[in-house]
């Protein structure tokens, strides 16, 4: 059993400040400065070749080295182990004394450098987000949820039995709602149509952020467990309706490339219909995502969503209780 240790924030503005649109690339920022400066002491620009880039928090957290054997070629970087999830989106206005919350997840692997985290979040909000000074650090609440162990979902030829050839009639439905962009690409091209996004789509996404997960806790293939459902058999039997999801424009500035960068995607709810076997079998994968939201910029909190199912089918979400410490 892994944990996802959440690490809720409120600070309050000290004077009148502007708050963005979307604060996830802002705040992600403010973090990665922080703990830079916090936990770097060789002074060196990039972590390239760095030694104690392994050991370092900087380095375990925010930016990890390759791992030697990856799950996926395009793990070949490294997997940063946070996620940021920022306030709601709306620009407003925030008067001295109003206050605003976002939250910062660790995931499996920085177990170590959690205390530093939590104490580094002051420098984070007071110094380090927008201009010094613009804020101060209200209170912090930790909590824990666990994550149970999950199979490696990648089907293998005979590992994996489909759904019987004539599901049961009794059917269900699971809604997602994305409360940040989904950032999804097809073969390269980025999914810029809900009509774009099948159930079997969907569920690509979600065995990606698996793969990513394995990544993260070292879960080795051998966890394969024959006559579990494939995810994709599980998918085809399913269809996804797409009608209350829409395009979301928005973008973030990057000082490293001196531009814009796009980081607009899908929102609003999209809903998932089929036979209650398969709906139970993917349920895995969609708790999973809801935790670490899954699609691209992730770590800037892209591709959150919240699950919700009819209130006869609520037994189906059970999930496990977060465990909250002051």
């Amino acid at each position: 059993m892994h944990n996802i240790t959440h690490i809720a924030v409120t600070l309050e503005a000290t004077q009148t400040v502007a708050w963005p649109h979307y604060a996830g690339s802002t705040l992600r920022g403010a973090f990665g400065r922080a703990l830079r400066r916090a936990a770097c002491v060789t002074g060196q620009q990039k972590c390239t070749g760095c030694p104690l880039r392994d050991s370092c928090a900087y380095g375990v957290v925010f930016d990890p080295a390759a791992p030697a054997q990856p799950i996926h070629p395009s793990f070949r970087d490294g997997l940063p182990r946070y996620v940021v999830q920022p306030p709601a989106l709306g620009a407003c206005t925030l008067n001295a004394g109003q206050t605003q919350s976002f939250s910062l997840l660790l995931l499996p692997g920085t177990q170590a450098h959690q205390g530093l985290i939590e104490h580094l979040l002051r420098a984070t909000v007071e110094k380090e987000l927008m201009q010094p000074g613009l804020f101060r650090l209200l209170h912090t609440q930790v909590s824990h949820t666990p994550v149970a162990p999950l199979h490696f979902a990648q089907p293998l030829p005979g590992t994996f039995a489909a759904p019987p050839a004539k599901p049961a009639p009794s059917t269900d439905q699971i809604t997602l709602r994305w409360h940040t962009p989904l950032r999804l690409q097809i073969q390269g091209k980025p999914v810029f149509k809900a009509t774009q996004l099948d159930a079997s789509t969907l569920v690509r996404a979600l065995l990606r952020r698996e793969l990513q997960w394995f990544q993260l806790t070292q879960q080795a293939r051998t966890e394969q467990v024959p006559g579990s459902p494939d995810p994709l058999a599980c998918a085809a039997a399913c269809t996804l309706d797409t009608r209350n999801l829409q395009w979301h424009d928005i973008q973030r500035h990057s000082d490293t490339q001196g531009q814009h960068l796009p980081l607009g995607g899908l929102m609003g709810s999209a809903t998932l219909h089929g036979p209650t076997a398969a709906l139970q079998a993917l349920l895995p994968l969609l708790h999973l995502g809801e935790q670490v939201h899954i699609g691209k910029e992730t770590v800037m909190g892209l591709g959150r969503y919240v699950l919700s199912v009819r209130p006869e089918a609520d037994a189906l979400l059970a999930r496990p209780r977060a465990q909250t410490q002051a």
